[in-house]
């Protein structure tokens, strides 16, 4: 399409932890173009999300055949990961700067924003990270998402983690070896100072590709495979009665890993949960056009 000065054009950005995805719209919200970087993550830097951020808006306003609209002619929502202490909203002040208008949120917001299409209803996420969201009547808060040193219970990462951790003490001969650490301890040559390295500048993204083969290795009745995952979903059930008493009758599981687990839960968890009517990139450009 042409560029059209008198159209408004709307972005919408989801900065997650492993990729950044940005969607251009425009008065009517007929979608115009994509774009995708890499991790948005706000703990990693603030140079680190806004590079990610502006390489996937120029990617998406090319698909939209767009190139000659300026940042500072667009109205933008994003969430993004990692947004959670007091002061990153002083942080954040570069990249609302970028665009005519912005709304800035966390990524959790604006897949609970996404999932109910505006109305209330709560979201559990188990990504990269974990984290779950309420938008209700009476409270609009985020439960969890404080990364991987404190937090993320259940996400790709924390079984990526424990998993090589449990796999350094069999290296180690601390504890029984098991498929699961053969496999795991094997691109170190079983060597428990190569995983120790490797851990020193690994990062979530890096824990969290470990996670699908530790919920195969559980199907395989692999021991500690099914203990970190059944730990994980003592987890994913406290996050979910979380959002339960804010008796919205609506709580989505989203994320890369949400069918793994819902697959896992006991009936009456399954029974609490709704299909998502849309997605984390829907709920930003939510924001972006009520701007």
């Amino acid at each position: 399409m042409s560029y059209q000065p008198t159209t408004q054009y709307y972005v919408g950005i989801d900065g997650g932890g492993s990729t950044c995805r940005a969607r251009v719209a425009d008065h009517s919200g007929t979608i115009l173009g994509e774009g995708i970087s890499g991790s948005a993550n706000l703990r990693l830097g603030l140079d680190h999300s806004l590079a990610a951020i502006r390489q996937c808006v120029i990617e998406a306003l090319k698909q939209a055949g767009l190139n000659s609209v300026r940042f500072n002619e667009l109205k933008c929502g994003i969430g993004l990961a990692g947004l959670v202490l007091k002061n990153d909203n002083t942080t954040i002040q570069p990249i609302k700067a970028l665009f005519a208008d912005c709304r800035l949120t966390n990524d959790a917001y604006i897949a609970c924003l996404g999932a109910h299409q505006g109305h209330y209803g709560g979201v559990v996420i188990i990504g990269t990270g974990s984290c779950a969201q309420i938008i209700s009547p009476t409270e609009s808060r985020t439960f969890g998402g404080w990364g991987l040193t404190l937090g993320d219970q259940a996400s790709g990462s924390w079984l990526g983690r424990e998993a090589m951790r449990l796999a350094l003490l069999a290296v180690e001969q601390i504890i029984p070896m098991s498929p699961l650490m053969e496999v795991l301890s094997a691109p170190f040559n079983h060597e428990a100072e190569a995983i120790f390295n490797w851990g020193l500048s690994a990062r979530p993204a890096d824990y969290a590709q470990l996670a699908p083969r530790i919920f195969q290795f559980a199907q395989a009745q692999d021991p500690y495979a099914q203990t970190l995952i059944q730990t994980a979903c003592d987890e994913v059930i406290r996050l979910i009665r979380a959002l339960e008493r804010y008796q919205t009758g609506q709580i989505a599981l989203l994320g890369g890993l949400a069918a793994l687990y819902q697959a896992l839960l006991p009936l009456e968890m399954q029974s609490l949960l709704t299909q998502p009517k849309g997605n984390a990139l829907d709920g930003a450009l939510l924001m972006a056009r009520s701007l």
